[in-house]
Protein backbone atom coordinates (compact mmCIF):
# COMPACT_ATOMS: atom_id res chain seq x y z
CA UNK A 1 0.00 0.00 0.00
CA UNK A 2 1.78 3.60 -1.03
CA UNK A 3 1.62 6.42 1.23
CA UNK A 4 -1.03 8.18 -1.07
CA UNK A 5 -3.48 5.44 -0.39
CA UNK A 6 -2.21 4.90 3.44
CA UNK A 7 -3.23 8.55 4.05
CA UNK A 8 -6.76 7.80 2.12
CA UNK A 9 -7.55 5.09 4.77
CA UNK A 10 -6.42 7.19 7.73
CA UNK A 11 -8.75 9.93 6.30
CA UNK A 12 -11.42 7.39 6.06
CA UNK A 13 -10.89 6.14 9.85
CA UNK A 14 -11.11 9.50 11.15
CA UNK A 15 -14.75 10.45 9.23
CA UNK A 16 -16.22 7.20 9.79
CA UNK A 17 -14.77 7.42 14.17
CA UNK A 18 -16.16 10.73 13.78
CA UNK A 19 -19.33 9.79 12.71
CA UNK A 20 -20.11 8.34 16.09
CA UNK A 21 -19.53 12.55 17.67
CA UNK A 22 -22.03 13.48 14.73
CA UNK A 23 -24.28 11.06 16.14
CA UNK A 24 -24.13 11.51 20.16
CA UNK A 25 -24.68 15.55 18.90
CA UNK A 26 -27.26 15.22 16.72
CA UNK A 27 -29.46 12.64 18.04
CA UNK A 28 -30.50 13.72 21.06
CA UNK A 29 -32.29 16.57 20.00
CA UNK A 30 -33.52 14.88 16.38
CA UNK A 31 -34.38 11.79 17.51
CA UNK A 32 -33.50 7.88 15.93
CA UNK A 33 -35.89 7.88 13.13
CA UNK A 34 -35.34 12.21 11.38
CA UNK A 35 -31.85 11.52 12.21
CA UNK A 36 -31.39 8.37 10.40
CA UNK A 37 -34.11 9.61 7.65
CA UNK A 38 -31.33 13.14 6.99
CA UNK A 39 -28.56 11.08 7.26
CA UNK A 40 -29.52 8.86 4.42
CA UNK A 41 -31.30 11.79 2.23
CA UNK A 42 -28.07 13.85 2.70
CA UNK A 43 -25.70 11.21 1.92
CA UNK A 44 -27.89 10.11 -1.25
CA UNK A 45 -28.08 13.70 -2.38
CA UNK A 46 -24.42 14.21 -1.81
CA UNK A 47 -24.12 10.62 -4.39
CA UNK A 48 -26.37 11.83 -7.20
CA UNK A 49 -23.83 12.96 -9.38
CA UNK A 50 -21.83 9.64 -9.28
CA UNK A 51 -25.06 7.74 -9.58
CA UNK A 52 -26.23 9.62 -12.60
CA UNK A 53 -22.30 9.28 -14.19
CA UNK A 54 -21.74 5.72 -13.46
CA UNK A 55 -25.30 3.86 -13.08
CA UNK A 56 -27.11 5.27 -15.74
CA UNK A 57 -24.62 4.44 -18.72
CA UNK A 58 -24.40 0.76 -16.59
CA UNK A 59 -28.06 0.41 -16.25
CA UNK A 60 -28.26 0.71 -20.43
CA UNK A 61 -26.27 -1.90 -21.01
CA UNK A 62 -28.46 -4.38 -18.67
CA UNK A 63 -31.55 -6.40 -19.67
CA UNK A 64 -32.67 -6.77 -16.54
CA UNK A 65 -32.43 -3.09 -15.09
CA UNK A 66 -35.65 -3.79 -12.64
CA UNK A 67 -34.23 -6.40 -11.11
CA UNK A 68 -30.58 -4.94 -10.74
CA UNK A 69 -32.56 -1.87 -9.08
CA UNK A 70 -34.19 -4.25 -6.81
CA UNK A 71 -31.30 -5.80 -5.08
CA UNK A 72 -29.46 -2.91 -4.73
CA UNK A 73 -32.19 -1.42 -2.79
CA UNK A 74 -32.11 -4.73 -0.39
CA UNK A 75 -29.03 -3.97 0.11
CA UNK A 76 -29.29 -0.47 0.94
CA UNK A 77 -32.32 -1.84 3.31
CA UNK A 78 -29.89 -3.99 5.48
CA UNK A 79 -26.95 -1.85 4.84
CA UNK A 80 -27.98 1.29 5.45
CA UNK A 81 -31.87 1.71 6.48
CA UNK A 82 -31.95 -0.71 9.66
CA UNK A 83 -28.50 -0.40 10.59
CA UNK A 84 -28.73 3.66 10.45
CA UNK A 85 -31.57 3.57 12.68
CA UNK A 86 -30.63 1.59 15.11
CA UNK A 87 -27.42 3.58 15.33
CA UNK A 88 -29.03 6.54 15.84
CA UNK A 89 -31.36 4.93 18.57
CA UNK A 90 -27.91 3.76 20.46
CA UNK A 91 -26.71 7.13 19.69
CA UNK A 92 -29.09 8.20 22.52
CA UNK A 93 -27.90 5.95 25.62
CA UNK A 94 -23.96 5.15 24.83
CA UNK A 95 -20.77 7.26 24.27
CA UNK A 96 -19.24 7.24 20.92
CA UNK A 97 -16.08 5.53 22.26
CA UNK A 98 -18.06 2.56 23.14
CA UNK A 99 -20.07 2.75 19.57
CA UNK A 100 -16.96 2.96 17.76
CA UNK A 101 -15.82 -0.52 19.20
CA UNK A 102 -18.77 -2.64 18.70
CA UNK A 103 -19.09 -1.27 15.43
CA UNK A 104 -15.38 -2.94 14.71
CA UNK A 105 -17.77 -6.25 14.97
CA UNK A 106 -18.39 -6.19 11.32
CA UNK A 107 -15.80 -8.35 10.27
CA UNK A 108 -16.79 -11.23 12.42
CA UNK A 109 -20.16 -10.87 11.46
CA UNK A 110 -19.18 -10.78 7.74
CA UNK A 111 -17.15 -14.01 8.15
CA UNK A 112 -19.79 -15.93 9.40
CA UNK A 113 -22.29 -15.20 7.27
CA UNK A 114 -19.79 -16.23 4.81
CA UNK A 115 -19.58 -19.33 5.81
CA UNK A 116 -24.14 -19.43 5.62
CA UNK A 117 -24.51 -17.55 2.69
CA UNK A 118 -21.14 -18.04 0.44
CA UNK A 119 -20.12 -21.43 1.83
CA UNK A 120 -16.65 -19.75 2.81
CA UNK A 121 -14.02 -21.52 4.46
CA UNK A 122 -12.50 -20.57 8.13
CA UNK A 123 -9.08 -22.29 9.44
CA UNK A 124 -8.53 -23.07 12.80
CA UNK A 125 -7.65 -19.67 13.55
CA UNK A 126 -10.43 -18.41 12.12
CA UNK A 127 -13.09 -20.15 15.16
CA UNK A 128 -10.47 -18.72 17.39
CA UNK A 129 -10.78 -15.06 16.14
CA UNK A 130 -14.72 -15.35 16.39
CA UNK A 131 -14.47 -16.77 19.66
CA UNK A 132 -12.31 -13.87 20.92
CA UNK A 133 -14.65 -11.35 19.21
CA UNK A 134 -17.49 -12.53 20.79
CA UNK A 135 -15.60 -12.42 24.39
CA UNK A 136 -14.93 -9.00 23.50
CA UNK A 137 -18.70 -7.77 23.33
CA UNK A 138 -19.19 -9.83 26.14
CA UNK A 139 -16.62 -8.37 28.39
CA UNK A 140 -17.65 -4.88 26.71
CA UNK A 141 -21.35 -5.60 28.12
CA UNK A 142 -20.31 -7.77 30.83
CA UNK A 143 -21.68 -4.64 33.40
CA UNK A 144 -25.03 -4.84 32.08
CA UNK A 145 -25.74 -8.71 31.60
CA UNK A 146 -26.59 -9.66 35.24
CA UNK A 147 -28.84 -6.02 35.88
CA UNK A 148 -32.15 -5.23 34.23
CA UNK A 149 -32.46 -4.98 30.88
CA UNK A 150 -32.47 -0.66 30.21
CA UNK A 151 -31.75 1.45 27.63
CA UNK A 152 -28.06 1.19 27.41
CA UNK A 153 -28.07 -2.69 27.31
CA UNK A 154 -30.95 -2.13 24.41
CA UNK A 155 -28.39 0.12 22.69
CA UNK A 156 -25.67 -2.41 22.80
CA UNK A 157 -27.18 -4.96 21.68
CA UNK A 158 -28.89 -2.71 18.84
CA UNK A 159 -25.06 -1.80 17.39
CA UNK A 160 -24.48 -5.30 17.54
CA UNK A 161 -27.68 -5.99 14.86
CA UNK A 162 -26.69 -3.44 12.87
CA UNK A 163 -23.22 -4.91 12.51
CA UNK A 164 -24.66 -8.10 11.91
CA UNK A 165 -26.37 -6.48 9.35
CA UNK A 166 -23.90 -5.01 7.70
CA UNK A 167 -22.44 -8.91 7.76
CA UNK A 168 -25.63 -10.19 5.85
CA UNK A 169 -25.59 -7.31 3.25
CA UNK A 170 -21.85 -7.43 2.83
CA UNK A 171 -22.02 -11.24 1.59
CA UNK A 172 -25.42 -11.05 -0.10
CA UNK A 173 -24.14 -8.21 -2.53
CA UNK A 174 -20.76 -10.75 -3.04
CA UNK A 175 -23.65 -13.32 -4.06
CA UNK A 176 -25.98 -11.33 -5.95
CA UNK A 177 -24.19 -7.77 -6.88
CA UNK A 178 -21.26 -9.68 -9.20
CA UNK A 179 -20.17 -7.64 -11.80
CA UNK A 180 -21.98 -4.24 -10.69
CA UNK A 181 -19.64 -0.99 -10.22
CA UNK A 182 -18.83 -0.43 -6.69
CA UNK A 183 -19.18 3.03 -7.16
CA UNK A 184 -23.00 2.45 -8.09
CA UNK A 185 -23.84 0.13 -5.69
CA UNK A 186 -22.66 2.41 -3.22
CA UNK A 187 -24.70 5.51 -4.37
CA UNK A 188 -27.85 3.10 -5.86
CA UNK A 189 -28.34 1.80 -2.35
CA UNK A 190 -27.61 4.87 -0.65
CA UNK A 191 -30.64 6.51 -3.46
CA UNK A 192 -33.07 3.61 -3.03
CA UNK A 193 -32.75 4.05 0.91
CA UNK A 194 -33.25 7.50 0.51
CA UNK A 195 -36.82 6.58 -1.58
CA UNK A 196 -37.57 4.35 1.36
CA UNK A 197 -37.16 6.69 4.07
CA UNK A 198 -37.96 9.31 2.81
CA UNK A 199 -41.69 8.62 3.57
CA UNK A 200 -41.16 8.09 6.62
CA UNK A 201 -39.58 11.39 7.64
CA UNK A 202 -43.00 13.13 5.96
CA UNK A 203 -44.88 10.57 8.49
CA UNK A 204 -43.38 11.31 11.27
CA UNK A 205 -44.35 13.02 14.39
CA UNK A 206 -41.33 14.26 15.78
CA UNK A 207 -40.62 18.38 14.44
CA UNK A 208 -37.76 19.26 13.22
CA UNK A 209 -38.04 22.92 14.89
CA UNK A 210 -36.43 23.73 17.28
CA UNK A 211 -33.21 22.15 16.21
CA UNK A 212 -30.06 24.06 18.01
CA UNK A 213 -27.25 24.93 15.21
CA UNK A 214 -24.82 22.34 16.23
CA UNK A 215 -27.24 19.38 15.47
CA UNK A 216 -28.05 20.92 12.56
CA UNK A 217 -24.31 21.09 11.50
CA UNK A 218 -23.57 18.04 13.00
CA UNK A 219 -26.28 16.02 10.84
CA UNK A 220 -25.38 17.76 7.42
CA UNK A 221 -21.65 16.62 8.37
CA UNK A 222 -22.50 13.47 8.75
CA UNK A 223 -24.37 12.75 5.96
CA UNK A 224 -22.38 14.38 3.36
CA UNK A 225 -18.55 13.87 4.72
CA UNK A 226 -18.89 11.09 7.03
CA UNK A 227 -21.37 9.19 4.62
CA UNK A 228 -21.92 10.27 0.99
CA UNK A 229 -17.75 10.98 0.56
CA UNK A 230 -16.67 8.21 3.25
CA UNK A 231 -18.58 5.93 0.61
CA UNK A 232 -16.38 7.35 -2.08
CA UNK A 233 -13.44 7.82 -0.60
CA UNK A 234 -14.20 3.47 0.85
CA UNK A 235 -15.10 2.21 -2.67
CA UNK A 236 -12.24 4.08 -4.02
CA UNK A 237 -9.63 2.32 -1.72
CA UNK A 238 -11.57 -1.19 -2.87
CA UNK A 239 -10.42 -0.43 -6.51
CA UNK A 240 -7.11 0.54 -6.24
CA UNK A 241 -6.02 -1.77 -3.26
CA UNK A 242 -8.21 -4.06 -2.67
CA UNK A 243 -11.36 -5.09 -0.25
CA UNK A 244 -8.80 -6.63 2.15
CA UNK A 245 -6.55 -3.93 2.93
CA UNK A 246 -9.95 -1.31 2.46
CA UNK A 247 -10.89 -3.32 5.41
CA UNK A 248 -8.31 -2.37 7.68
CA UNK A 249 -10.68 0.68 8.70
CA UNK A 250 -12.65 -0.84 10.56
CA UNK A 251 -9.52 -1.75 13.02
CA UNK A 252 -8.42 2.17 12.89
CA UNK A 253 -12.01 3.37 13.49
CA UNK A 254 -12.64 2.82 17.27
CA UNK A 255 -9.30 4.13 17.80
CA UNK A 256 -10.51 7.73 16.31
CA UNK A 257 -13.88 6.76 17.88
CA UNK A 258 -12.51 7.04 20.90
CA UNK A 259 -10.01 9.66 20.60
CA UNK A 260 -12.71 12.27 19.34
CA UNK A 261 -15.23 11.17 22.31
CA UNK A 262 -12.86 11.66 24.99
CA UNK A 263 -10.93 15.00 23.75
CA UNK A 264 -14.80 16.49 22.61
CA UNK A 265 -17.65 15.17 24.23
CA UNK A 266 -15.42 14.35 27.05
CA UNK A 267 -16.07 10.90 27.32
CA UNK A 268 -14.56 8.49 29.89
CA UNK A 269 -12.47 5.66 28.86
CA UNK A 270 -13.04 2.22 30.97
CA UNK A 271 -10.94 -0.63 31.30
CA UNK A 272 -13.58 -3.04 29.95
CA UNK A 273 -13.34 -0.93 26.83
CA UNK A 274 -10.07 -1.49 26.08
CA UNK A 275 -9.95 -4.72 27.10
CA UNK A 276 -13.03 -5.86 25.20
CA UNK A 277 -12.16 -3.80 22.50
CA UNK A 278 -8.49 -5.10 21.92
CA UNK A 279 -9.97 -8.91 22.22
CA UNK A 280 -12.50 -7.45 19.36
CA UNK A 281 -9.65 -6.23 17.56
CA UNK A 282 -7.44 -9.41 17.96
CA UNK A 283 -10.20 -11.61 16.64
CA UNK A 284 -11.06 -9.71 13.75
CA UNK A 285 -7.33 -10.11 12.88
CA UNK A 286 -6.95 -13.42 13.25
CA UNK A 287 -10.70 -13.87 11.58
CA UNK A 288 -9.69 -12.20 8.63
CA UNK A 289 -6.69 -13.96 8.33
CA UNK A 290 -4.11 -11.00 8.35
CA UNK A 291 -2.08 -12.16 11.34
CA UNK A 292 -1.57 -15.47 9.57
CA UNK A 293 -0.58 -13.76 6.81
CA UNK A 294 1.91 -11.72 8.78
CA UNK A 295 3.68 -14.64 10.20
Amino acid sequence: MSIKHFLELLLLSALWGASFIFMRIAAPEFGATNLAVLRIVIAAITLLPLLYFIGKPYLQDQDNKVGVLVQVTLVGIGNSVVPFLLFAYAAMNINAGLLSIINATTPLWGALFGMLILSNKLVRSGYLGLALGFAGIILLSEHKLTGEIDAELLSILAVLTATCLYGIATNYSKRFLVGVPPMFIASGTMAGSALVMLPVLFLSDAPLTGISQDAWLAVIVLGMVSTGFAYILFYRLIDNVGPIKAMMVTYLIPIFGVLFGYAFLAEQIYLNMLFGGTLILLGVLLTSGLINKRL
